[in-house]
């Protein structure tokens, strides 16, 4: 909401530009009236006035007797409509002092007008036209004038703000209409699937902010799609891993089920307890492969619920431990538990816990060689805030290259190095104990089980070299008191 109200406003720009056009027009306006209509006015005004004033006489001179009372009044009016002496204002001023006004009205405002007068009034002036003497029979009656009354200052030329106004709007809406058809474009390139477009936009105002939202819109869309395409690439390498995964084990079963089958095939009682026996292991690795899938989809739904309770991570880990010796003891390893706590307190579901130990125990010894040594430790990571507590699994075997660590928590993973070798030759041709098998193929899902149990309790888990050789497996959790 705040980055909404922040920025300027579009408001106050056109409030701004278009009391900027009145003020320029203005100016303008009064520079015009004063340099070039007032001139003309008064030109074109002394003009018509000395027109009407001679009139006026020639009527005088040519009338039997000197107009007077209706038929004056009637001669001013004539010749001021004539001559359309607007604003204007005729009298005639006979030599006895009287006067004699046309409009009628302004007879009040004439002795302010005549200039013989220095006095005016606060809000009128006056401008002398034109002057003529009235003669009749070769006698001096008296004078006819044609004044002008005049508001002080400029009058304001009605025309020139309105049209730099309007042409000062026009240009700010073409402005705004390009700003707008650039969000136009955006959006029909978004419906078109062209989620790169961008706007750009660089002002803080309405549109402005209308076009940053539509680009932080647009990648957002990216995104969800890059995501949405990447999961459905997992999807399909997930379909290819499980069909893969599944079809060696009963490729293995049915060849050896032909094999028995096979009159024609020579085996002795060893020969078949071998076989039956080796299909037996394709059928338990089958059934783990299944059970394995089966868990980390209901992990990866959220369908498991977690019974977390208060639990002595610590404790934990020396009973796995313990449970593990002789496996590890029959493979020619060692395991050992390096640094740890009398106590870890963490809020987590023991099972589940116990599930992740076991998953990374076996991974150990599938892949560390005989004579290999497997160590546990338990500390607690003051760095994190809140604290945690921080398990790793380290091993000396043969380690992973810094480019797969981040995808050996990924279904089905196959790393391509010596580590995998080895993990081979030993399902292969068993440990050094009695023809024993070190360990079993696994379904390669373990340490992705691992990852969704982990993340599910808050933690983290991740994967790092360890010098001169070997990996090391680390799980956090956080602490409780």
């Amino acid at each position: 909401m705040s980055e909404a109200r922040g920025g300027r406003s579009l408001v106050w720009l056109v409030t701004g530009a278009f009391l900027a056009a009145c003020v320029v027009g203005a100016i303008l306006q009064a520079l015009v009236v004063i340099a070039v209509l007032r001139p003309m006015e008064a030109r074109d005004a002394r003009a018509r006035a000395e027109l009407a004033v001679a009139g006026i006489a020639s009527a005088f001179a040519a009338a039997p007797g000197a107009p007077r009372g209706a038929d004056l009044d009637t001669l001013l009016s004539r010749e001021r409509v004539q001559h359309d002496l607007r604003p204007g204002v005729l009298v005639v001023r006979w030599n006895d002092g009287s006067r004699t006004t046309w409009p009628s009205e302004f007879d009040r405002l004439a002795s302010h007008m005549l200039p013989e007068s220095a006095r005016t009034t606060d809000a009128v002036a006056s401008e002398l036209l034109a002057r003529r003497r009235l003669d009749h029979d070769q006698r001096a009656l008296g004078e006819v004038l044609a004044l002008r009354r005049l508001a002080r200052g400029p009058r304001p030329g009605e025309p020139t703000s309105p049209l730099l106004s309007s042409a000062l709007g026009v240009l700010l809406v073409r402005l705004l209409v390009r700003r707008l058809r650039a969000l136009e474009a955006l959006a029909a390139r978004i419906a078109a699937g062209d989620l790169s477009a961008r706007v750009a936009d660089p002002r803080h105002d309405e549109i402005g902010r209308v076009a940053g939202q539509l680009d932080r819109m647009a990648e957002r869309l990216a995104f969800a799609r890059d995501e949405l395409e990447t999961h459905e690439q997992q999807r399909r390498q997930l379909f290819a891993d499980i069909t893969h995964e599944l079809a060696t084990p009963l490729t293995s079963i049915r060849a050896t089920a032909e094999t028995l089958l096979d009159p024609g095939v020579p085996l002795s009682g060893d020969d078949r307890t071998r076989y039956l026996r080796g299909v037996l292991e394709e059928s338990r690795r089958l059934d783990r492969l299944i059970r394995d899938l089966f868990e980390l989809a209901r992990l990866e739904a959220g369908a498991t619920t977690l019974e977390r309770e208060r639990l002595d991570w610590a404790a934990l880990v020396r009973n796995t431990i313990e449970r593990f010796r002789p496996r590890v003891a029959a493979a020619g390893l060692s395991l050992a538990l390096g640094n740890a706590p009398e106590e870890a307190w963490v809020l987590a579901d023991g099972a589940r816990l116990e599930q992740v130990l076991d998953n990374l125990l076996v991974n150990a010894l599938r892949y560390v060689p005989p004579g290999g040594h497997v160590v546990l430790g338990l500390e607690r990571n003051l760095a994190a805030v809140p604290g945690r507590w921080r398990l790793t699994v380290c091993d000396d075997g043969p380690g992973l290259p810094a480019e797969e660590l981040p995808r050996v928590f990924e279904r089905f993973y196959r790393s391509n190095n010596v580590r995998s070798n080895i993990a081979r030759s030993n399902i292969a041709h068993g440990g050094s104990r009695g023809g024993t098998p070190r360990a079993d193929g696994g379904s390669g899902l373990g340490l992705a089980i691992v990852r969704e149990i982990v993340e599910r309790h808050g933690g983290e888990v991740r994967a790092r070299s360890v010098a001169p050789h070997g990996l090391a497996v680390v799980v956090e959790l956080p602490a409780i008191a």
